[in-house]
């Protein structure tokens, strides 16, 4: 049976564990050979989830990967992932821009560091591996970008205030202002990288779950209830395959949510594996 990414090769960052290992399980699931990249190669460190462990899971489903070592905030480590990818596998078709650097304190006490590492691993790194991919797509004639978003891009509320509105308390006592800026910034990015590639059959899009993934990340993180939406890793993998391997001409500048773009595709849920639907999930 044909597969979706047959003969492909994808760059997934941030893929030791949660979105992006999910995403790259489901991409190797469908054909794909995948260059896989993060910091953490082994288990053992203070999260769940390495590269090891990834690559693992894609060989045991008859899968081929490949582990890229690198700190996403290091221009010198950037600059290596692509040439690396194209020396093992011999072309590339896909990147997503998984990888993402967060610190949830109140905004007035944002140290320089904080900004620097926020804006190196949540906008410079998505863009910097945009520019080296895309003489590749360019040669190959045809590609796909996608950037992993958040709903923090979102605009907070306005007074006069509602105390009992969730996206208020959120982001008032969750502080989470200096990521969703820096993923603001990414949507916006997207939308322009789209539009001026949009006669070079590359898409590009961004993505982002409608609410919190459970993931490795946002379990630790903690502070989640049962008014809060979790969704499964398996929503936001099932979404990014759709944003990587459909005509760039019909799916390209879109930032868009997990769930309500599954629903508007008439696509369901998979398994990571691809062979059956999750339990039914309703669109927010």
């Amino acid at each position: 049976m044909t597969r979706l990414l047959d003969q492909r090769v994808a760059i997934v960052t941030g893929a030791s564990r949660g979105i992006g290992a999910a995403i790259a399980r489901r991409f190797a699931a469908e054909g794909a050979r995948v260059a896989l990249v993060a910091r953490t190669v082994e288990p053992g460190g203070p999260l769940a989830g390495s590269l090891a462990e990834t690559i693992a899971m894609i060989e045991a489903a008859g899968g081929e990967a490949h582990a890229i070592q690198a700190d996403l905030a290091d221009p010198a480590d950037r600059a290596r992932i692509v040439p690396e990818t194209v020396a093992r596998f011999g072309r590339l078709d896909i990147l997503v821009n998984n990888a993402a650097w967060a610190r949830f304190v109140p905004i007035w006490e944002a140290q320089q560091r904080h900004f620097e590492l926020a804006f190196q691993m949540n906008l410079r790194a998505p863009q910097e591996l945009s520019q080296a991919v895309l003489p590749h797509l360019r040669e190959r004639g045809e590609g796909w970008i996608l950037n992993i978003s958040s709903a923090t891009a979102d605009r907070p509320p306005h007074a006069p205030w509602d105390e009992g509105d969730r996206s208020l308390a959120f982001n008032r006592d969750g502080h989470p202002t200096l990521y969703g800026t820096t993923k603001a910034a990414l949507d916006r990015l997207t939308a322009g990288w789209a539009v001026e590639l949009s006669r070079q059959n590359i898409a590009v899009n961004a993505l982002a779950p409608v609410g919190a993934v459970a993931s490795e990340g946002a379990l630790a993180v903690g502070n989640w209830d049962e008014r809060d939406h979790l969704e499964p890793v398996e929503a936001m993998a099932e979404a990014a395959l759709q944003l990587c391997h459909r005509p760039p001409a019909e799916l390209s500048g879109e930032v868009v949510r997990s769930l309500p773009l599954l629903a508007r595709l008439g696509v369901p849920v998979k398994t990571i594996d691809g062979r059956g639907p999750l339990a039914p999930l309703a669109a927010a």
